[in-house]
C-alpha cells in the first residue's frame, strides 16, 4: 500500500511540475491565485508553447491567426456565462447532482480555454504589444418565464450542449487533422477532449428529461430543435477576421468558412438530426435549411 501511495504521490508531482500559468496577466493580484491554479491544474495537458512555429509565418498570416485566436478567446470566455445561466436553469428542474455538477465544471473548462485560446493570441500578436484580455460579455441565453421549468432546461440545454458542443467537437476534430504545429495542435487537443464531455452533458440530460417529462419534453424538444439549429449555424455564418487563410495558416488551426460550412452541415444531417430521432424526438424538416445550398454557400 506504501509503494502504490508514493507511486501515486510521483505521478501528481509530475503532474504538477508540468503545470505552467497560461496567462499570468489576468490574475487577481490576491491568495485566490493558488486555488485558481489548482483548478486549472485538474485534467491538465502539457502544452509545448516553445515549440510554436508562429516566427516563421508572413506578417500577415501572424495577423489573420492572432485575430482568429482572439476570436476563440472571446467566445470561450463567453461561455463561462453560457453554462453559468444553463447550471441555474437545471437547479430551477431540480436535474439530478451528477448533471449539475458537471455544467458547474464545463464553466471551469471554459475558463482553461479562454486562457489558451488568450495565450495562442499573444504568440502570434505584435512583439511587445499590451498581453490581450477577451472583451466583456454575458451570454442570453432564450428564457420564456411561463415555460415550465423542465422545458426551459431542456431546451438550453439543447442550445448550448447537444447542438453547440457536439458541432464544436466536430468542427476540432476537422481542425486537428489539418493541423501540424505543435503548440496549436496540443491546444486544440486540450479544448477538443473537454468539449466532448460538454456535449454528452447535453445527450444525458435529454435521456433524463425524457424520461421524467415523456411526451411533453419530447414535444418541447421537437419544437426548440430549429431554434437551436439556427442559433449555432449563424454563429457558423458569423464574419471572420480579415485575412488569406493560407496553407501555412492552416498548419496552424485554422479552416476556411467554407469548410467549416461542410462541417457543420454534415454534423447536422449525421450526427445531429439522428441522435435526436434515435431519443424519439421528431425532427420534421428541421435539417432542410442546412442542405448543399447553404453547405456551398460560402
Amino acid at each position: 500500500m506504501s509503494d502504490e501511495h508514493d507511486e501515486h504521490h510521483g505521478h501528481h508531482d509530475d503532474h504538477d511540475q508540468a503545470y505552467e500559468p497560461t496567462s499570468p496577466w489576468w490574475l487577481s493580484g490576491t491568495p485566490l491565485e493558488a486555488e485558481h491554479h489548482r483548478l486549472m491544474r485538474r485534467r491538465s495537458v502539457p502544452i509545448p508553447w516553445a515549440e510554436s512555429t508562429a516566427a516563421v509565418l508572413a506578417p500577415a498570416e501572424r495577423a489573420r491567426l492572432a485575430g482568429t485566436w482572439m476570436r476563440r478567446a472571446a467566445a470561450e470566455y463567453l461561455a463561462v456565462s453560457t453554462f453559468s445561466v444553463l447550471a441555474i436553469d437545471l437547479v430551477a428542474a431540480m436535474a439530478p447532482a451528477d448533471v449539475l455538477s458537471l455544467c458547474l465544471r464545463a464553466g471551469i473548462d471554459e475558463v482553461r480555454h479562454a486562457e489558451m485560446c488568450l495565450r495562442m493570441a499573444a504568440i502570434y500578436g505584435e512583439a511587445g504589444a499590451p498581453p490581450p484580455m477577451p472583451p466583456p460579455g454575458m451570454s442570453s441565453l432564450p428564457d420564456e418565464p411561463g415555460r415550465n421549468k423542465l422545458h426551459q432546461a431542456l431546451a438550453n440545454t439543447m442550445l448550448v450542449s447537444c447542438v453547440s458542443e457536439t458541432y464544436a467537437t466536430t468542427v476540432l476534430h476537422a481542425t486537428r487533422e489539418l493541423t501540424t504545429d505543435p503548440a496549436a495542435l496540443a491546444v486544440l487537443t486540450s479544448i477538443y477532449s473537454d468539449e466532448v464531455m460538454h456535449a454528452r452533458l447535453g445527450w444525458s440530460y435529454m435521456r433524463h428529461a425524457i424520461d421524467v417529462g415523456g411526451e411533453g419534453v419530447l414535444a418541447a424538444a421537437a419544437a426548440m430543435l430549429p431554434r437551436a439549429l439556427r442559433g449555432v449555424a449563424n454563429v457558423v455564418e458569423r464574419e471572420r477576421p480579415i485575412g488569406e487563410v493560407t496553407e501555412a495558416v492552416r498548419a496552424h488551426g485554422l479552416m476556411t468558412p467554407a469548410e467549416e460550412r461542410l462541417v457543420f452541415a454534415s454534423c447536422v444531417h449525421e450526427v445531429l438530426i439522428p441522435g435526436f430521432e434515435a431519443l424519439g424526438i421528431a425532427v420534421g424538416d428541421a435539417a432542410e435549411p442546412y442542405g448543399d445550398a447553404w453547405a456551398h454557400a460560402a
